[in-house]
């Protein structure tokens, strides 16, 4: 306990010298975690804890952030207040690629508001219609939530807590409690109580969260998992050892090209493969092999492996191995 505020201190200072790096604090349990571009990165952290600042601290096993996103439109479904005075139709569908990708591109994030011609604008951009664009609220997790309702009552009194409830979806999703990612969430219709004690946050964020939750459960979801490129130098006579090591984590190799008596390999690979890969490839090796891995996006994980791999982190977060169905979230 004493070493603590020293450890906030160097793990403050760390965040600020590497952007890549970022820490958090688990309330619950009081664990510190930190988040890297992978293992690598994350081991020289923690020699640098240890090592540099004499700090003692004990890690856990490195774990892999996986994203939900879903493959089809879900149906339009009807989520109800727990006091059942007030429902909401909403529907969930994947944004097309085209949307998707000028998200990440431009960077675009958080509340859009009427008056902000110029996010608009860059919606119709790179491809989203003009009236969804028009009707857009809040951009999370390259997840945007649209207002397709017509000419409700009082709906603008309880537009932030509708937001709220988005966000906190899209933070957590049904499958395993993990980020949602590239998602077109509707409110499609909604019909409210007139009096406005009876939609509050306490009915309104849970009716919204737990709709959205049946909506992704109804539109064929998985689990993305996130990719490196490995670009890796190695000697020609270690070649072998280097294709059997890649080929034993689910890697796919683009490109193999000599240069002098040199191999250059480029390659990409899961994230959640690579745990262990340097201590490997430097022992597979004798250490010659220089390599370097950059952040590739995410990708669906294999359909063979999603149902062990979700029932594998929500094992870890302490929830029943099965996700609930649809059905569970409209009760």
């Amino acid at each position: 306990t004493k070493d603590l505020p020293k450890l906030i201190e160097v793990i403050r200072q760390l965040t600020k010298e590497d952007p890549n790096l970022q820490a958090s604090i688990n309330p619950e349990t009081g664990e510190h975690l930190l988040n890297g571009m992978g293992e690598l990165h994350l081991e020289v952290n923690q020699y640098r804890i240890t090592q540099r600042h004499k700090i003692p601290i004990q890690v856990s096993p490195p774990i892999v952030v996986y994203e939900e996103t879903v493959t089809k439109k879900s149906p339009v479904l009807e989520a109800k207040t727990p006091n059942k005075h007030n429902k909401f139709k909403i529907s969930v569908e994947p944004l097309p690629k085209n949307v998707l990708d000028g998200i990440i591109d431009k960077g675009l994030q958080g509340k859009i508001r009427p008056k902000d011609k110029e996010i608009v604008d860059k919606l119709i951009e790179i491809g989203l219609d003009n009236e969804l664009a028009r009707k857009a609220w809040y951009i999370q997790n390259k997840s945007i939530l649209v207002d397709a309702t017509r000419g409700i009552q009082a709906l603008h009194e309880i537009k932030e807590l509708v937001v709220q409830g988005f966000i906190d979806a899209m933070k957590e999703g049904p499958l395993a409690k993990e980020k949602c990612f590239g998602l077109l969430v509707k409110l499609v219709d909604a019909s409210l109580h007139e009096d406005s004690i009876h939609r509050g946050p306490a009915q309104v964020l849970p009716a919204i969260t737990r709709g959205i939750y049946a909506c992704i459960l109804s539109a064929d979801p998985l689990i993305l998992e996130p990719k490196q490129t490995l670009a890796i130098t190695v000697p020609e006579s270690f070649m072998g050892a280097v294709s059997r090591e890649l080929g034993s984590r689910r890697t796919q190799i683009s490109e193999m090209r000599q240069e002098g008596d040199q191999t250059i390999i480029i390659a990409k690979a899961p994230v959640k493969e690579l745990i262990g890969f340097s201590a490997d490839i430097r022992g597979a090796t004798e250490g010659r092999a220089i390599w370097t891995a950059e952040y590739a996006g995410y990708e669906p994980l294999p359909r063979e492996l999603q149902k062990s791999t979700i029932a594998e982190i929500r094992k870890r977060k302490g929830l029943d191995p099965e996700p609930k169905p649809a059905s569970h979230f409209l009760e």
